[in-house]
């Protein structure tokens, strides 16, 4: 499976990050929609689907593809440059890893 996203048609509503963070971003300067990986792996591509699915203006389409590209793809947020940036500031922030909830 692949992801294409119409960033000329994206809305910046950011209903795919609210659905799958790892898989979707947003630019921080406009807002538009990114995809963070190549490929999506097989366990995402129901959420994948639903993500498209919920796109208000329909600027997210999912190709689907040969198993092959499913194996080579990961939905690792590192491949995602700003959520490792984001991932990273928080852990500096938070070095013990406690979320502060008792």
């Amino acid at each position: 499976m692949r992801v294409v996203i119409d960033q000329d048609l994206c809305g910046t509503t950011g209903q795919c990050v609210l659905t799958l963070p790892g898989t979707f971003r947003q630019r921080e300067e406009d807002g538009v929609a990114e995809l963070c990986v190549a490929t999506v792996p097989q366990a995402l591509h129901a959420a994948v689907r639903l993500a498209a699915s919920q796109c208000p203006v329909a600027a997210i389409q999912v190709i689907e593809g040969d198993a092959g590209d499913d194996e080579r793809a990961s939905a690792d947020p590192a491949r995602c440059p700003a959520e490792a940036e984001r991932q990273a500031a928080k852990d500096q922030r938070n070095p013990g890893g406690h979320d502060g909830t008792v």
